[in-house]
């Protein structure tokens, strides 16, 4: 009896394949490149950063021997990189909360009934559309020391006597970037909450303000509850989107001045294309891409547990 279910299972699975194999070839040159152009480099990725892979010591002798987790020690036991760290969480950190507060006031106001509503939406896009190195550039210009717009205004009020370096300056520099992120960034969040609103039924709007539910009560009762859910899925997108940011940093203060604005990213680029250090940048990068999978496990448990419901 066994032996005759093995037999069938074998022959369903024959003829699954044979069923789906035009489907197969179809997506074989994807499923190819991905591993080529992804899989593969991050295994290459994850050898190097158990070897001895300095290039200003190619010529030793213990030039490409297995190093063991000496690179993961010499990177948790520096301080510079234990600072890219902190700075990751607090750019990571403040970059959502000030979107997501800013991305729910603009799409709170976008889903009421104005007038030019569509056209306000789009220019409401406009950061996200516009590439990253002219986001960059424009914010050089509006921080710069003689022609930038803030600048300009601060001397005027008399709160600055000359021009300041915003992205010189070491107290400075952390917060001007994150600004240029959350105006480059936040349209993001906020397509996701405005599609989240739009299916909040305004019936439920009219019956409260007939009970005399003020709009705070309305949006603490009504709104939050029926968007928390897309709205936790798109945070936790938005989290891995600006974790992994970093041309807005690189662009902008390349991770200066005195690394006041080094995250992990910046730091394994360092090490690698300045430094030529690849054993140290591979085992920065392994813990990177540590961070990112747990983020996009979450994500996508999130994702699974909306659809079962």
């Amino acid at each position: 009896m066994k032996a005759k279910t093995k037999n069938m299972k074998l022959r369903l699975k024959e003829y699954s394949f044979q069923q789906n194999k035009h489907g197969y070839m179809l997506i074989a040159p994807a499923v190819i490149a991905i591993i080529l152009l992804s899989i593969y480099p991050l295994l290459q990725g994850i050898c190097i950063s158990f070897l001895n892979y300095d290039m200003t010591k190619a010529n030793s002798a213990t030039f490409g021997t297995l190093a063991g987790l000496k690179n993961y020690q010499v990177i948790f036991s520096n301080s510079k990189y234990r600072n890219a760290v902190a700075n990751s969480v607090v750019w990571t950190l403040v970059n959502i909360v000030a979107q997501l507060v800013l991305a729910m006031v603009v799409a709170l106001v976008l889903n009421e009934k104005l007038k030019g509503r569509g056209l306000f939406r789009t220019i409401a896009l406009l950061p996200w559309a516009i590439p990253a190195a002219i986001s960059a550039l424009t914010f050089s210009a509006l921080y710069d020391t003689k022609i930038g717009i803030f600048n300009v205004i601060l001397i005027k009020l008399g709160i600055l006597k000359e021009g300041f370096s915003f992205l010189g300056n070491v107290q400075t520099a952390m917060p001007a970037v994150i600004l240029a992120n959350v105006w480059k960034s936040t349209p993001f969040l906020m397509i996701f909450i405005l599609a989240a609103l739009q299916g909040v039924s305004f019936d439920m709007y009219e019956s409260a303000a007939i009970d005399g539910a003020g709009k705070l009560k309305r949006f603490l009762y009504i709104t939050l509850p029926n968007i928390k859910e897309p709205m936790a899925v798109a945070v936790i997108l938005n989290v891995i989107s600006i974790f992994n940011n970093f041309n807005a940093i690189w662009l902008l203060t390349k991770g200066g001045p005195l690394d006041s604005t080094e995250i992990m990213y910046t730091y394994a680029y360092r090490q690698a294309f300045v430094d030529h250090k690849f054993g140290y940048a591979a085992a920065t990068s392994v813990v990177i891409f540590i961070v990112i999978a747990i983020l996009t496990v979450i994500y996508v448990k999130m994702i699974a547990s909306d659809r079962k419901e």
